[in-house]
């Protein structure tokens, strides 16, 4: 016969989890971006080169930032929305599958969740402010939806489970003043 703690699922805290965002100022821990422009410039195999590159140190900053989190008492980190460099450019961006090396970059990702899982680390993002689901402008909500996808593919790698949206928007509505 199996005991309560055996069949119930596992109680998570409700104390407040302080925790850290995106960047270290101080800790020698850094997230490695590029631009399309710089990405453009390079003929395609030699893009998703660099590309893998930067994805697979930015994997493994993850990793330092959250064992950083959990040697420090910190419970929560809110992951760089560029984690994956140019990743939803029209003309820049990837699928991991096209990078060298990219199942093995996923693995890392999925190692990263795991310990924050083991560790009992929330992980959250926060899309930037050009995503903007309710905008009047067909591409611009094309871009976003393609930018919550990444963001949510990420997401289930590493176990986050918050992604935190900008709303609103008055788009030739006029206001009424009281």
């Amino acid at each position: 016969m199996a005991s309560a703690s055996e069949t119930s699922p596992p109680q998570r805290s409700n104390t407040l989890r302080l925790g850290l965002c995106c960047q270290f100022v101080r800790q020698p821990i850094k997230f490695r971006v590029t631009t399309a422009t710089a990405m453009l410039r390079l003929p395609r195999p030699a893009q998703l080169a660099r590309l893998a590159e930067l994805c697979r140190a930015n994997a493994e900053a993850l990793l330092a930032a959250l064992q950083f989190c959990a040697g420090h008492g910190i419970g929560a980190f809110r992951i760089n929305s560029q984690i994956l460099p140019v990743k939803t450019h029209p003309e820049a961006g990837y699928e991991m599958n096209e990078l060298p090396g990219g199942a093995e970059i996923i693995a890392r990702f999925r190692e990263c969740g795991q310990f924050a899982g083991s560790n009992n680390l929330r992980l959250s993002f926060h899309p930037g402010q050009f995503v903007v689901l309710n905008s009047p402008n067909p591409m611009t909500l094309a871009s976003s939806l393609a930018e919550l996808n990444y963001q949510a593919e990420i997401a289930e790698w590493v176990g986050a489970d918050t992604i935190n949206l900008h709303g609103g928007g008055a788009y030739g509505l006029s206001l009424i003043h009281i």
